[in-house]
């Protein structure tokens, strides 16, 4: 029989654990270590949630299996066997190998409160690999069927998916943009997420970014004009033509499996030409499903100083030098670093474009 003295000295352990759990675990991205402990206090981020079996708890992250407990107490009293509990962040502490949970640092008390929804969901994405890839954990209390709908920015579905619960849904947007994802299990889960699968262009210096043509000489200040082609096969233009001078424009066809795809015009001097800037060099750089894909265009045959171009801190270009003349390079998920340098230092410009799978 346990001792009113003995539940004193338990509460105030729990009490001490919880006024020093905050500045030892604070939040941050991704998911929180779980410490392999009989008697200790933690505080878990990521999505972890806990599930209650015939004689022992499971602590998951995902679907996922982390630690296993004797038992799991919400706010101090017991879960029912298959009960599941889920917060993010969830307050644990360990004590003679049983575990009790809290969704705040507040005390743990003693009494039964009803969780208000008894699920949890864990989202990962894998910019590695060919367009996003998520991966969604989902766990719902019972044998509820989980079901998964992902939809594009015209309410087009794309993917469609369902499980027994805990289920775990992996899927591959191929191109970029923005998507809505419904996770359900009705009557306790019924969520919309946004999904985000995108190019961030990282600019150093003298780079501006459009998405239609731009035909206005904006030297010194930018050098390097960056066209984003990719709303135009989104929409499904077999081609476009896109002007970078009032003299030259270039007509482009639409890639195959893209994820992605831009046109670079360069302008090496800040003054020289009237009408035919921006075409020193001109390329192309394609998210393509074996990685980014750099390839020249055209460039002028008349520019009269030297220049060069790299590609991931790889020289694969010059003009007006000794050096290499490689007019593709294919590098690999999820970034690509372009330079381009010129005679003149003030029209150096450095891009980095890199793929990001995010959600909210």
């Amino acid at each position: 029989m346990i001792a009113f003295r003995d539940i004193l000295i338990f509460a105030g352990l729990v009490a001490l654990a919880a006024a020093i759990i905050a500045s030892l675990f604070p939040v941050r991205e991704g998911a929180s270590p779980v410490p392999a402990c009989s008697d200790c206090a933690f505080k878990l981020t990521g999505g972890y949630w806990i599930r209650q079996y015939g004689n022992y708890a499971a602590l998951y992250l995902g679907t996922r299996e982390v630690a296993r407990y004797g038992w799991a107490y919400v706010d101090g009293f017991p879960l029912v066997v298959d009960e599941i509990a889920g917060c993010d962040p969830m307050y644990v502490h360990v004590l003679n190998g049983m575990a009790y949970i809290s969704c705040n640092d507040n005390n743990s008390t003693f009494g039964r409160r009803v969780l208000p929804s008894a699920w949890a969901v864990f989202i990962s994405a894998d910019s590695s690999k060919p367009g996003c890839t998520y991966t969604v954990d989902a766990a719902v209390n019972g044998s509820n069927t989980i079901k998964l709908e992902v939809y594009d920015e015209n309410g087009k579905l794309v993917y469609s998916a369902s499980g027994t619960s805990p289920a775990t849904f992996t899927f591959n947007l191929p191109v970029a943009g923005t998507y809505r994802m419904h996770l359900y299990a009705p009557p306790l889960l019924d969520d919309w997420y946004t999904l985000y699968a995108r190019i961030s262009i990282t600019a150093s210096r003298n780079v501006a970014v459009y998405t239609s043509s731009n035909t206005q000489d904006l030297r010194p200040s930018i050098a390097l004009k960056i066209f984003d082609l990719t709303n135009y096969w989104k929409k499904g233009y077999a081609s476009v033509k896109v002007s970078i001078n009032p003299s030259n424009s270039y007509t482009l066809s639409a890639p195959a499996g893209a994820f992605a795809d831009f046109l670079l015009a360069w302008e090496e001097c800040p003054n020289c030409w009237t009408s035919r800037y921006y075409r020193d060099e001109v390329w192309r750089l394609t998210f393509t499903p074996s990685g980014p894909v750099l390839a020249v265009i055209d460039h002028s045959d008349s520019a009269p100083y030297w220049h060069e171009v790299y590609a991931d801190g790889k020289l694969i270009f010059v003009y007006h030098k000794d050096g290499p003349n490689n007019g593709k390079y294919t590098g690999s998920d999820p970034t690509i670093w372009v330079r381009f340098v010129s005679q003149y230092s003030s029209m150096h410009s450095v891009a980095t474009f890199t793929k990001v799978c995010s959600w909210r």
